[in-house]
């Protein structure tokens, strides 16, 4: 079930070209949603993007430095061998 907070907050007016409207208003008709919930999701969807695009990036520049590639596969190794004790029930 999707959150449906959107409906009871603040909103605010923000300039866009009539060409970006009516297509932002054609594909809200499309999924069958309110256009202002559209263009929170789709703000939504970038976030989600840039955050998997800066991780994509990070694993990129981890694998470039052999020193820091060795570092983490150390670290990575000594949690694998952790066994935290288990709670008495």
């Amino acid at each position: 079930m999707k959150c449906r907070l959107w409906l009871y907050m603040k909103t605010t007016t923000i300039r866009v070209t009539y060409e970006t409207r009516d297509r932002l208003n054609a594909l809200a008709r499309r999924r069958g949603t309110p256009a202002n919930q559209l263009v929170a999701e789709l703000v939504q969807e970038a976030d989600d993007r840039a955050l998997l695009i800066d991780a994509a990036q990070g694993w990129e520049r981890l694998a470039a430095d052999p020193a820091a590639l060795a570092a983490y596969r150390a670290e990575a190794g000594e949690l694998e061998s952790f066994e935290p004790p288990l709670p008495e029930y």
